[in-house]
Formats: structure tokens, C-alpha cells, sequence
């Protein structure tokens, strides 16, 4: 069609009888108003094209598509017939239904055919979303250095729905090549604009593929050096018939992670991106040869020469399935990190027990496969003789529920026995969720009456009643009618059959979970670790969440006021000194020291204690310790928070053995009552320190010096003010005894 055609007023052209409506006269019959209301709509500039016209264009695009797709017929496709089963793959493949208009099918397609006709072995994931894989990994990755910090990430990760594209138009494993990212575009021209964006995107989903491999790898025990997964990238055209780039220049990308792991040079060669154009997917002969030319021979020649030179890659197969089951678990939603008292292994004493409670440790919790069958469902009865598997399930269930609909409220139906077993399951979960608000826990049967006063009738409400509810099995039926989402667990397994009928009537599920009694089926409960590695761990709440990057802006500082006086005084404090102090310039440099400063907060001392028990281990050469404001403000008992103390101090050393322990002394406070009682502990603490010079070998730091408007009254946190004097204070002990080493027992 012509523009003349299109435009035919515009462009001052006489249209032809065919291409257009007759223009109406007047007719004798028609009144004025009409003929005026037409005139004025032919004089709207939306109403210079005719229908006709418009008619005409759209079936122009109608024959275009048809002479694009020469199997679809406009006529047939409405009425097509099954495909014979005794077809070739070949004739499966021709068959004209359905029909693809997408060109990313058509990549898969081809791989799948290749795999199919080749027996290649290959696991294909089409249009793979790896955001909640990229965020599972940072929380596990963020448990290996921030411990106890990390903890409270893993629902922030999960809510992190980043607007950026984070999906891979496929992925290609194989066993012996590795990794295979493919980023289709469905354009003719592959300009600057679109290679920016391929080269972005597969830049991202390789960061994903590599941190998971590098977890992997270091959990067997292989350095970077030696084993690292093997990942290539290509920009699939399908509509482009020559390659954008002639003589082997390639787009590069910093950086090389397509060669093998055994390069010993220290400038790496640039990382090529291949690709995958119109002519490779004409049909399967041709795709093989572009397999062969673009996959084979090269990573084939990185094998020759990694064992050439004696250093192959040491990613196996075995790592590749370790990786695809642990992506596997993740996309399904398979794992959920859940808190648990602390195992038989890590038990305390009976000595600890009177003081401290046990520690916390996150574990990997496995859905069931008879659970996670049915865990979507919205109308279900599950029936059990274990109580201990019901109270689990529902735990489970619940937490379930809440991670993947925030806004959906649980409303869990129990006993007086067992409402302290959830409420104290779903205290600990807090832990690490930052939300649990949406959950409510009744003892009261009729709480779910159509009357009752907590009832929220509405469809983003799910109720779930425990088996030990004082109630029988017929009368929740009787209250669940006219709701839209329930769980309910029983064991009358009698009543359950009797009530089939009407269980079909509702559509509800019934769920047996004794089924799975094999000991194989159970999965055991996998403990994560969690460790912690920095240069100057802060075990307080001396310093607010808001003040870290002060805290990060004060340590820069290279004078500080001269403490050395009171040291020498035996910790009295004399005002008249203190007015005369002079600065002392640091023997070391703050900034390359403490590039890593973390925090271990908790208020109460059982609560970092709690807190440090949850770590596997800490590495950290500085650790700085001001514990007690909160059990002194609590109790007024300055020898039990004396002993607590000691008793916390000695833990961080079993912990931190060969590490500079400060043992931060209590500040004045306005009041004198105060006062009296924090200069008890102050000189339990000294002397603490100096009895156990030669076991524990902690060292005291004085804070005297400090004013009582340094802190807050209430929050027992410094102002800004204080924050800098006390990190100067910090940083003249870390001078003062650890780098001019002098004695200070």
C-alpha cells in the first residue's frame, strides 16, 4: 500500500472509485442537522481516513503474516487435526500446530531437538528468573561474614523484587561444557543500543551462576584457581542473517570466565560472546554445525590445554549436580530457613542454664513431599496419629504462607497446651523474618464462628485448627462452610470417612501424612553456618544502627586525646590532668586497620550470649566489649552483672583466642545511686582483668572521662558527641597496648 493510498487528502492525490466510499448528497428527505452533524465529522482530522481504507491495511498485515508463516492458513488453522503418533521427528517437527510466533521458542526448540536427536546431554531452563536464586545466595553468602547481622537479610532479600530485568532468555547445563547463557533479540539490525542491554543482562546472570559455583567449590575444599564453573555466552538473532561482526571480532567483556581455570598468565584474554544467527536455525543440520563450530571445538582446545599444562578444572559433574539441585530447591521453594534451640551437640551446662538461655542456630528445613504436594491447596484435611509431625506441619505451613503472601492473615485455631509450642516456634522465627504480624493464635473454639468478634470475612484469610482443639471434627466442618481457605488436622481417622461426602461437596482435599514412613523420605535438618570476619568486632548497643557510618567516619582519625595518665593512676580519674591532656599521634594507620568494623547487638547479656552461640566461628584481631548498662538499669544487682560479664568475656575468648579483647569499663551516669553501683562493677572488672591476665589476657579500657550528656538517659546509646570522643578512646587503647604493646596488669 502506498502512502498515496493511506493519505489521500493530505497528500492532495484524487482518490479512485475503489479504494473509497461514495460521498453522500443531499438528499431531499435529509434534514439540515444531520447534513451539518456529517460535515463536521468529516471535517475532524480522525475522520479524513475511511473504513475502507483502514479495512484494506489490515489485511495486508493478514497476507504479510501468511507469507511469513507458509504453514498457517487463515482459513484451516481454526480446524486442525491431532498429529499422528507414528510420525518422524522430522514430520513432528513440520506438523503446522501449533504455530510460534515467538523467537525464543525457536531457540529452545533447537536445543531441544538437538538433544533429542544427538542424545547431547543437556538441561534446558527457558526464560530462567534467577532473582531469588541471586538472593538466596547473598544470605548464605552474607552468613559467612556478617553472622548474626545476616540473619535478619533473608526476608529483606526476598521482598527485594529488583525492577531491573533479572531473567535469562535460556540457560543451557551441560555436564562436560558447563554453563551456556543465551540472550535472544528479535531484530533485524543488532545496533549499540541492544548490544549494551545483551551484554548487561548476561553480565548478571553470569555473576548469579558463578557466586552459587564458587560457594560450591569451597565448600569441597578446591581454591578459585583450580575449580571454577565453566560459563559461556552468546547473543542469539534470530532474524539476522549475517554475523555483526566479521573476522573473528568478537563483543568482549571484561574479565575471563569462559576460559579454563588453569590460565597461569596474569592478563586473562577478553571473553568472547558468540553468536547464533538466522541461518544456524534453519534446520537441524545446520544447527549442529553451528554446536560443533561454536561449542565443541573450542571448550574442546580449553581441555586439550589445561591438561597440557597439567592444571585441569576440577568442576566436575559432581559439582554440576550439587549446583542443579541446590537451583532446583530454590526456584521450587523447597527450603526454608528455620530457627531452632540449640542441638544436643552444642548442650549447656547445668551452671549455664541458671543464667543463660540455649542458643539459637538456623537450620535448612525440607518440605515433605507429601506436604509440599499440597501446601498451595486452600481447602485441605490432613490426617495424622503423630502429634509432634501435626504441630510441625502447621509450623512449617504457616511460615510458609506468610513468606509467599504478606498480606494474607493465618489464623491458627489450637489448645491451651499447645499455643505456648507455636508462640515460642514463632518467637524465634522473628529472629530472622522481619514480619510475622499477620499471624493470630486462638484457644477459643468459637472465634470462627460467622459472629465471632475476630473473625476477618474476607478471601485473604486462611484458618487452621490443630487436632487437639476441644472440639470434634463435625463441628469445624460446621464452621468452615462458608470459608474460603482452611487447614484442618485431625487423627479420627473414622470421622474422616464418614464425612467423605460432604468433604467432595466443598472440595476439599483430603491429606494423609503417616504415608511417607520410610526412613529415607525424612531429610535430616541441616544446621548453616554462620561465621563472622571482620578487623574490629563491636560487642554492644553502646552504638545505635543509625551511627555506623559515623563510626566508620571517626575511626579515620590519626590524633587522639592522650589517655596514658589515667592508665598510670591505676584508673583514677583526675579532672585536673584531664583538662591539661595533650593529642597523641597513632602509631598505625586507622583506616587500613579497621577496614571491616561489625556489631554484635543484643542489649541484655544473655542475649549476646545467645547471639555469639549461633556462630560458628569469628575471626576478627580487634574485639571491643561494653556489656552491662541494660542488666545494671534492669536489676541494680552490680555483682550478678560483674559475674555475667565475666562470664561473657570468657566466652568471646574461647571464641577469639589468639584476637586484642578490650573490655570496655561503664560510664558515669547523672544519677548518684547510679553511680555507686557502676563504679562496683567498674572495679570488679579491673580487677577481673588483672587476675586473669595470664589465662585470658583482656585488657581494660577506661571511660572516666567521658560526661554524663556523652549518652542517652534511657537508651544507654552515645550522641554524636560522645560517639567520637569514645572511638578516640578506642583507638588509643588499640595504640596504646596493642601496637606500643605497653603492660598495663
Amino acid at each position: 500500500m502506498s502512502a498515496v493510498e493511506l493519505q489521500p487528502e493530505m497528500s492532495g492525490q484524487i482518490m479512485t472509485p475503489n479504494d473509497v466510499k461514495p460521498v453522500l448528497q443531499n438528499q431531499p428527505g435529509q434534514t439540515e442537522p444531520v447534513q451539518n452533524q456529517d460535515s463536521k465529522s468529516q471535517q475532524h482530522p480522525l475522520h479524513q481516513y475511511d473504513l475502507t481504507i483502514m479495512q484494506k491495511f489490515y489485511d495486508l498485515c493478514l497476507a504479510k503474516f501468511n507469507e511469513q508463516n507458509p504453514k498457517w492458513k487463515p482459513n484451516e488453522w481454526m480446524q486442525m487435526n491431532p498429529m499422528p503418533a507414528h510420525l518422524s521427528w522430522e514430520q513432528k517437527y513440520e506438523w503446522p500446530n501449533p504455530t510460534c510466533l515467538s523467537q525464543k521458542q525457536r531457540v529452545y526448540e533447537a536445543f531441544a531437538r538437538l538433544a533429542r536427536e544427538s542424545g547431547e546431554p543437556m538441561i534446558l531452563l527457558p526464560n530462567f528468573e534467577y532473582g531469588d536464586l541471586m538472593n538466596f545466595d547473598r544470605f548464605l553468602q552474607s552468613m559467612r561474614q556478617d553472622g548474626i547481622n545476616s540473619i535478619g537479610k533473608y526476608k529483606h532479600f526476598l521482598n527485594s523484587k529488583d525492577m531491573r530485568k533479572t531473567e535469562c532468555d535460556l540457560v543451557v547445563i551441560h555436564p562436560r561444557f558447563g554453563v551456556l547463557l543465551f540472550e535472544v533479540k528479535e531484530c533485524d539490525h543488532f545496533d549499540v543500543k541492544r548490544r549494551s542491554s545483551a551484554k548487561t543482562h548476561l553480565n548478571q546472570a553470569r555473576s548469579c551462576f558463578d557466586s552459587i559455583a564458587r560457594f560450591i567449590a569451597e565448600v569441597k575444599g578446591f581454591q578459585l584457581s583450580e575449580c571454577r564453573l565453566p560459563i559461556s555466552e552468546f547473543v542469539a538473532l534470530p532474524n539476522v542473517t549475517e554475523c555483526p561482526f566479521t573476522n573473528n571480532q568478537n563483543m568482549t567483556v571484561k574479565g575471563d570466565h569462559n576460559t579454563s581455570a588453569s590460565s597461569t598468565t596474569s592478563s586473562r584474554s577478553s571473553r568472547q560472546v558468540n553468536f547464533l544467527i538466522k541461518k544456524d536455525l534453519e534446520n537441524s543440520a545446520e544447527f549442529a554445525k553451528w554446536w560443533t563450530r561454536s561449542v565443541i571445538e573450542p571448550k574442546t582446545q580449553q581441555f586439550q590445554l589445561a591438561e597440557a599444562a597439567n592444571k585441569p578444572n576440577k568442576f566436575d559433574v559432581n559439582l554440576m549436580n550439587l549446583m542443579v539441585g541446590f537451583i532446583n530447591n530454590v526456584k521450587n521453594n523447597s527450603i526454608l530457613p528455620v530457627v531452632y534451640a540449640q542441638t544436643e551437640d552444642f548442650a549447656l551446662s547445668q551452671e549455664a542454664k541458671e543464667h543463660f538461655q540455649p542458643a539459637l542456630n538456623i537450620h535448612a528445613e525440607f518440605f515433605k513431599p507429601t506436604h509440599e504436594k499440597c501446601r498451595s491447596w486452600s481447602k485441605v484435611v490432613l490426617l495424622s496419629k503423630d502429634t509432634e509431625k501435626i504441630r510441625r506441619t502447621i509450623c512449617l505451613q504457616t511460615l510458609w504462607l506468610l513468606l509467599n503472601d504478606s498480606q494474607k492473615k493465618i489464623s491458627v485455631v489450637c489448645s491451651e497446651l499447645n499455643k505456648p509450642y507455636y508462640e515460642e516456634f514463632f518467637a524465634r522465627q522473628r529472629k530472622v523474618y522481619n514480619s510475622l504480624n499477620n499471624l493470630r493464635i486462638y484457644t477459643n473454639f468459637h472465634s470462627c464462628d460467622s459472629n465471632g468478634q475476630h473473625t476477618i470475612k474476607n478471601n485473604g484469610e486462611v484458618w487452621i485448627f490443630d487436632s487437639a482443639i476441644n472440639g470434634s471434627l463435625r463441628e469445624v466442618f460446621e464452621r468452615v462452610k462458608e470459608m474460603k481457605s482452611y487447614w484442618i488436622f485431625t487423627e479420627q481417622e473414622d470421622l474422616v470417612a464418614q464425612l467423605n461426602t460432604e468433604m467432595t461437596n466443598l472440595d476439599v482435599n483430603l491429606v494423609k501424612l503417616d504415608n511417607e514412613v520410610k526412613q529415607e523420605e525424612f531429610m535430616p535438618l541441616i544446621k548453616f553456618p554462620m561465621r563472622v570476619k571482620c578487623d574490629l568486632l563491636v560487642v554492644s548497643d553502646l552504638i545505635s544502627y543509625q551511627q555506623t557510618n559515623l563510626v566508620n567516619k571517626f575511626v579515620k582519625s590519626n590524633t587522639v586525646l592522650n589517655q596514658a595518665m589515667n592508665y598510670q593512676n591505676n584508673g583514677q580519674y583526675d579532672r585536673y590532668h584531664s583538662q591539661q591532656q595533650q593529642l597523641h599521634q597513632l602509631k598505625f594507620n586507622p583506616t587500613k586497620k579497621f577496614r571491616s568494623i561489625k556489631f554484635i547487638r543484643g542489649g541484655s547479656i544473655d542475649n549476646l550470649r545467645t547471639q555469639l552461640k549461633m556462630h560458628d566461628s569469628i575471626v576478627a584481631p580487634v574485639v571491643l566489649v561494653h556489656v552491662g548498662d541494660e542488666d545494671l538499669f534492669k536489676t541494680r544487682d552490680s555483682t550478678k552483672t560483674h559475674e555475667h560479664i565475666k562470664e561473657l568475656t570468657t566466652l568471646i575468648r574461647e571464641y577469639l583466642p589468639n584476637s586484642f579483647v578490650i573490655l570496655s569499663t561503664l560510664m558515669r551516669r547523672r544519677s548518684r545511686s547510679e553511680n555507686g553501683i557502676i563504679n562496683d562493677v567498674n572495679k570488679g572488672l579491673i580487677n577481673f582483668c588483672r587476675q586473669t591476665k595470664s589465662e585470658l589476657n583482656c585488657f581494660y579500657m577506661l571511660n572516666n572521662h567521658l560526661e554524663p550528656n556523652f549518652h542517652t538517659q534511657e537508651g544507654r546509646q552515645l550522641t554524636n558527641k560522645g560517639l567520637r570522643v569514645y572511638i578516640d578512646n578506642v583507638l588509643f587503647a588499640v595504640d596504646y597496648f596493642l601496637v606500643r604493646n605497653n603492660k598495663q596488669h
